[in-house]
């Protein structure tokens, strides 16, 4: 997982994004300085978290998604459905999940 030690930091000092982009990638995550998650807050971009294709849904640790907004996206229907079982153990306060024929909205208090 990459990008999440970014948004640890900004919420460290006090601030929170308005949304973040957690990206279930295929293959590995980009580290190329200008395509890191760690680094694309810094240039200027919207907060991402990019989860590398060989990672574990269920191992994953996202209470620093807890409170916000959450756009996951994804090619992989079955992993789109294991990220977001997961992402909801830790409250995010709505999720949007998009992906090849996937559409879905979840907001926290919502009926």
């Amino acid at each position: 997982m990459r990008g999440h030690q970014a948004i640890i930091k900004m919420r460290l000092a006090g601030y929170k994004p308005s949304k973040v982009w957690l990206l279930a990638l295929q293959g590995a995550a980009p580290r190329a300085y200008c395509m890191d998650a760690e680094n694309v807050i810094y240039n200027g971009g919207q907060a991402e978290v990019h989860i590398a294709g060989d990672e574990i849904p269920g191992t994953m640790d996202f209470r620093f998604l807890s409170g916000l907004t959450v756009l996951l996206q994804g090619c992989d229907k079955e992993r789109l459905r294991s990220l977001y079982a997961r992402l909801r153990e830790f409250d995010p306060a709505s999720v949007i999940v998009s992906g090849d024929g996937v559409f879905h909205t979840f907001t926290e208090g919502a009926k």
